[in-house]
């Protein structure tokens, strides 16, 4: 087809600001469309790559643009009846893999690209791998949630771990049903700034290892087997523990350690706690000048 525009047909108007201007879904929808078009995505730099990356285990079985919550690709298994006449891309060393746009949201008109696979784990990692490839960059948070087979929270951590070294964000929301599961992942993941867990272990859960708590931000939304001995490894700036079983002699402790050089990073310590504080027993030993509630203290970095 010829046109009188010549100049305003590619390759004539540059290729960078077209890519600078589709954004991350369109430059990885562009880049499944042929060899040719992912080796010009993969190799291409600038504004539309400029994302942090989610891959959800569970949470959705999806990829994400972590600050947005914006979809990427979903994860599905349950081909459609019409599977025969659906269109297939590649993806990595996977051919010929089933893909719609369907809509995201019941109540929306937000509509993403679903791909089918026979396994869920597969899938999500083989899309983690691809994104990885497309954006040249590692995948920067992973959430794990519900798990369908007995060794998909293993599998998630096992290509973690073999993938990329480290994640900067790892949270964990699911129903624990042995602990050696929640040991794996606290022992198995190499996480540097935040650790989340909204996962209740069983009553008597205690990690076989020492976790590793030297991240920027702990979150524990049911911390009731973390113990005096877990507090006093812990080095974040950012503490949230909830549902805590911690005694005042133990925040006693902690105390004193802290005034003594240890969790140096610490600035925000949040704890809410089952029984009540005594406060003579946590300042007990404790140097400290009472002041009134309405003296203000501004601390300058």
């Amino acid at each position: 087809m010829t046109t009188p525009f010549r100049l305003f047909s590619l390759p004539y108007l540059p290729l960078k600001q077209v890519l600078d201007n589709v954004g991350p879904e369109a430059l990885l929808i562009l880049s499944m469309c042929s060899r040719r078009s992912k080796s010009i995505v993969v190799s291409y730099r600038g504004p539309s790559k400029d994302v942090r990356l989610t891959l959800k285990f569970g949470l959705g079985d999806r990829l994400e643009i972590s600050d947005e919550f914006y979809v990427l690709l979903v994860v599905k298994t349950d081909l459609p009846i019409d599977r025969n006449t659906m269109k297939t891309v590649s993806i990595g060393s996977f051919g010929k893999v089933p893909v719609r746009m369907e809509l995201l949201y019941q109540d929306g008109d937000k509509q993403g690209l679903i791909t089918y696979w026979e396994d869920r784990i597969t899938g999500l990692t083989a899309i983690g791998d691809y994104a990885r490839e497309v954006f040249n960059r590692d995948i920067s948070e992973v959430m794990i949630g519900e798990k369908e087979a007995d060794d998909d929270h293993r599998r998630a951590a096992e290509w973690v771990t073999k993938s990329q070294t480290p994640i900067q964000v790892i949270h964990c929301d699911f129903r624990q049903q042995v602990d050696t599961n929640f040991d794996f992942i606290l022992e198995n993941f190499n996480y540097t700034h935040t650790l989340s867990l909204h996962v209740i272990p069983s009553k008597h859960f205690c990690p076989a290892r020492m976790p590793n708590f030297q991240v920027d931000s702990l979150h524990v939304l049911f911390s009731f087997w973390i113990k005096q001995e877990h507090l006093l490894t812990i080095n974040c700036r950012y503490i949230l523990l909830e549902n805590s079983k911690l005694s005042s002699r133990d925040f006693n402790v902690f105390l004193k350690h802290w005034m003594a050089g240890g969790c140096s990073q610490l600035k925000v310590l949040r704890v809410y706690v089952e029984e009540p504080i005594d406060y003579r027993v946590v300042f007990d030993g404790v140097e400290f000048t009472e002041r009134e509630g309405d003296v203000e203290r501004v601390f300058v970095e």
